[in-house]
């Protein structure tokens, strides 16, 4: 999924202005974990926000290329 993001954001440029992806499988693999417990946790309720969170998490580590 890493791969796809930093493909995605390499090629978008917003304003002139290239992104970068610095986010690492490692850390998104962490959160799957905490999602998953969760999740169970909640009886599966948690698993609706779990969409909103990948993007949450997309979104935090994506940043302007200077």
């Amino acid at each position: 999924m890493c791969i796809k993001y930093k493909w995605e954001v390499k090629n978008t440029i917003i304003e002139g202005r290239r992104l970068k992806f610095v986010g690492s499988g490692s850390s998104l693999f962490l959160h799957y974990i905490k999602w998953w417990i969760l999740t169970i946790i909640t009886f599966g309720i948690y698993g609706f926000w779990l969409k909103i969170k990948m993007l949450q998490w997309k979104t935090e580590n994506t940043v302007f290329e200077d």
